[in-house]
């Protein structure tokens, strides 16, 4: 397991990956509950720091709005290698995490 501050992840567990970033499935290390963790390596970084930025005052703003269809920021980590970026996951993404779905009247229960 890889630590980031508060969290963990196994780097084998993939949720997805762009052309800089790659997302993880990931928990918190004490409380357990799920969590995505965007990990942006710095060297991609290099021509596009301003990016970051800008999507870090994104998440930031978009957490205030304390939304049920609104992923939260939860935090923000820098190593050597890497910027993680701590997300809740949403609905649909609990459903991939879990090992049991419950499926009635066509509605998703978790």
């Amino acid at each position: 397991m890889e630590i980031v501050g508060s969290y963990e992840y196994n780097s084998k567990e993939i949720i997805g990956h762009g052309a800089f970033a790659v997302v993880f499935k990931g928990r918190h290390r004490e409380a357990h509950y799920p969590v995505a963790i965007k990990s942006i390596t710095k060297k991609s970084l290099a021509k596009s720091q301003s990016l970051l930025g800008k999507e870090i005052k994104i998440l930031q703003e978009l957490s205030a709005l304390k939304h049920k269809n609104v992923v939260k920021l939860l935090a923000c980590t820098e190593k050597d290698q890497n910027v993680f970026l701590v997300m809740e996951v949403s609905r649909l993404l609990m459903i991939f995490f879990s090992s049991t779905v419950l499926l009635v009247r066509g509605k998703i229960l978790l």
